[in-house]
């Protein structure tokens, strides 16, 4: 038995370190029906990815008011504000609160703040501008949708501030 092992080890070296024949035929992969799936797969693929979308929001922030600026005497105009707070959106025209929308259902009702500021821009000082003030705990795109509703409202200057816990409107 030792003698039959010695010659299958003998052949199994002589099979790994013998050289490439030249008989050996070469082997033609035929890949047509791979690069035909890939044809109509690689269309349909890029169609579906996003690759950018960029959106650009204009808004402004408010003014400094200092020391340091000329003193026109005028008395400076009452812009609406919208303050964005975790339970409620209100709507306030300087230290007045005109409106305000609690949540439905957890979410903010944008389409009724549409509504409210459509009606309040007619009457208001300031016809074109608008501040939305956000509370520290409010998420960025619940922010955006609102200046997006602001922006539709009609009012084409957005400002954006920032509101402390007791702003008019809410607890």
């Amino acid at each position: 038995m030792p003698v039959i092992r010695e010659k299958q080890m003998k052949q199994l070296t002589f099979i790994k370190n013998r050289p490439p024949s030249q008989s050996a035929e070469q082997i033609d992969l035929d890949v047509t029906p791979i690069m035909s799936m890939f044809l109509i797969l690689l269309p349909f693929l890029v169609s579906m990815a996003v690759l950018t979308h960029i959106s650009v929001l204009q808004f402004s922030l408010p003014p400094n008011v200092g020391t340091g600026l000329a003193d026109t005497g005028e008395k400076p105009k009452v812009k609406l504000t919208v303050v964005v707070a975790p339970e409620y959106l209100a709507i306030t025209g300087g230290a007045a609160m005109l409106d305000s929308l609690p949540l439905v259902d957890g979410l903010y009702p944008l389409d009724s703040l549409k509504a409210q500021l459509t009606i309040r821009k007619q009457s208001a000082q300031v016809a074109d501008e608008i501040i939305v003030a956000v509370r520290d705990v409010v998420a960025m795109k619940h922010v955006v949708s609102v200046m997006d509703k602001c922006r539709d409202a009609g009012f084409e200057k957005i400002g954006l501030s920032s509101a402390a816990a007791g702003t008019t409107g809410g607890p």
